[in-house]
């Protein structure tokens, strides 16, 4: 993780304190006011008032100046506690909550902006998985240290002006151990900062571990699998080594700066020196009375003990700042595929051309290489050839969820690069072969988006699943099209099997009606019969849009007007099924392998 320069520290600090005024002012007055109020409490209470009855009691004053001054002490510790349980069971809940919930949409919202294309960068990820791990733990940490340095520092104000006004020698302690206790107190926490940031990879891998054993998507894959439990097992106890490596390289000299602040220095220098001095002060020259002795050396303690704790937050503080740098540099990500800004897509169907088209996930590595071809309005057509041809690529290119690397799409005789790009997305229909179901309602997985809660939308949606051949009167869907997806929130939720749930995928697709429809091997999880049948179906649906089926199941694709075989990148044979196949070349050889499937 990088290391920040203090510059950078503060600077992460000053953007959360902008963040939390903005949505949450309130808030953050009450909760910094909590942090003055119990400063200045505690002086009051520990301090000036132990010093003015201990005062009263050597002069033999009259007691009723102290049940005087006990009385208004207990009636401010009254309104005092009254305050703090309306911080601590009301305000601050609320406030953090709010605070929660405005940081992780503002991640939410960039998520939606950034580029397919980031997925594939290593040091993106990261950053976005840390940008949504430790958003809250984030907010927490700052929470606390501006509580705690906004506290200390009024404690230390308080304490530093009332030894200058009844012992100015004492703060001369402090100007002599503070400097060196402060100096060991920053080395400690540079180790520590370091080692944590040493640790950090290891403990992304050994978490990696964890999730594998309590993930329900890999608990079949290790109960059938047994020896890659075994390899994730050996893998969790590596990274366990090379964090306790990491822990004693450092540890020696974590505990020689801790002896020298935390043992010697507190407890044998200061705390040797406090006394000598004021009891020599009482003593011998007689310029101090017990009272204030007692007062003394309470000040300088806690001024001492404040500033401790005021270091040692800055540990947590240079830490903590490394993790929000690195969210707001998620945050401050630059798209090359803009949303926002371009033409509005026409209506009705328009011809689709890819020309010369290259393309690569990494630089170096062309998965695309000079495709053409072109689709008029209407046309069917289907992209066919084995696992790792290009078709899926291709794909991603046509919804422009990545951008190629040399020429261009055109879609309606324009480059699709100037469209709006959210509008061009919706005006295509899309099924991918790695759909993904959601932990909602049956209803909400066919529209994926907000619903109306109209007649006419549900009819729609039942509509749209009937078309995809997906069977409503499935005893298991108590609720229908409420019927919730998945077991994981409900205990009525109902998992789909694999052929089910691409049934929906293709619904989704069906409710929207688009002109343009790309099927990225829809029919893949389906039995031969329900994929026939299906395809009939869909011909029958989509008689009057442009569709561009995807597959390597030959049958799904036969009827297109137009075939184009792909391989390693490249289209290498175009035309109908039949023609294909009596040009005898690489679809015929594939068409002869899988012929005894669908004879």
């Amino acid at each position: 993780m990088t290391k920040l320069t203090w510059r950078q520290i503060i600077a992460q600090q000053w953007y959360l304190t902008g963040f939390c005024f903005k949505h949450a002012p309130g808030f953050m007055v009450y909760h910094l006011f909590e942090a003055v109020k119990l400063q200045v409490s505690i002086f009051f209470e520990f301090t000036f008032t132990v010093n003015y009855v201990l005062t009263v009691a050597e002069e033999g004053g009259d007691f009723r100046k102290i049940l005087w001054c006990m009385g208004i002490l207990m009636a401010a510790i009254a309104v005092s506690t009254v305050t703090f349980a309306i911080y601590k069971h009301y305000v601050f809940p609320r406030g953090k909550q709010t605070l929660y919930q405005a940081l992780r949409m503002e991640i939410y919202e960039k998520a939606k902006e950034i580029d397919l294309s980031c997925y594939d960068d290593k040091d993106f990820y990261e950053n976005f998985i840390l940008a949504t791990e430790e958003t809250d733990r984030c907010l927490d940490k700052f929470l606390v240290f501006e509580n705690s340095i906004i506290a200390r520092l009024v404690g230390i104000s308080c304490t530093l002006v009332y030894c200058v006004w009844i012992n100015p020698a004492a703060l001369l302690i402090l100007a002599v151990v503070l400097p060196f206790e402060l100096y060991c107190a920053m080395q400690e926490n540079k180790r520590t900062v370091e080692a944590r940031m040493e640790r950090l990879p290891h403990e992304q891998q050994r978490e990696y571990g964890n999730r594998v054993f309590y993930l329900s998507d890999y608990a079949g894959e290790l109960r059938l699998y047994p020896q890659m439990k075994d390899r994730c097992r050996n893998d969790y106890a590596e990274e366990n080594k090379e964090i306790e490596a990491i822990n004693r390289q450092y540890g020696k000299q974590l505990f020689a700066y801790g002896l020298l602040r935390g043992g010697i220095l507190s407890r044998l220098v200061k705390e040797g020196a406090i006394w000598t001095l004021l009891l020599y002060q009482m003593l011998v020259l007689r310029v101090l009375s017990g009272a204030q002795l007692v007062t003394s050396r309470a000040c300088i303690w806690r001024a001492s003990n404040n500033m401790e704790i005021v270091i040692n937050s800055f540990r947590t503080v240079a830490e903590n700042s490394a993790y929000v740098y690195r969210i707001r540099e998620f945050m401050q990500m630059e798209t090359s595929i803009v949303s926002e800004k371009g033409d509005a897509v026409p209506e009705g169907s328009g011809g689709l051309s890819i020309e010369h088209v290259d393309f690569g996930y990494l630089p170096g590595q062309q998965v695309l290489k000079d495709v053409s071809f072109a689709v008029k309005p209407g046309q069917k057509i289907a992209l066919v050839g084995y696992n790792g041809s290009g078709k899926t690529t291709l794909v991603k290119l046509l919804l422009r969820l990545y951008d190629p690397d040399r020429g261009k799409i055109c879609y309606h005789g324009k480059d699709i690069r100037d469209y709006q790009v959210m509008a061009y997305r919706r005006s295509i229909g899309s099924v991918f072969q790695d759909f993904k179901l959601y932990a909602a309602t049956l209803k909400e997985n066919v529209l994926m988006d907000a619903a109306d809660g109209s007649r006419e939308e549900s009819f729609r949606v039942e509509q749209a699943l009937y078309d995809a051949h997906f069977t409503l009167e499935d005893n298991r869907l108590s609720y229908q099209i409420e019927t919730p997806l998945t077991t994981e929130f409900e205990k009525d939720g109902v998992n789909l099997s694999g052929g089910e749930a691409q049934k929906v995928a293709i619904a989704r697709t069906l409710y929207r009606k688009q002109n343009m429809i790309i099927m990225d091997e829809p029919s893949s999880a389906l039995d031969p019969l329900a994929e026939y049948r299906l395809n009939q179906e869909l011909n029958e649906i989509a008689r009057d849009k442009t569709v561009i089926f995807i597959s390597h199941r030959l049958s799904t694709v036969r009827d297109a007007d137009c075939i184009y075989m792909m391989e390693n990148g490249r289209i290498v044979e175009s035309g109908t099924h039949e023609a294909l196949l009596a040009e005898d070349g690489k679809y015929a050889a594939m068409w002869k392998v899988q012929a005894g499937l669908y004879t």
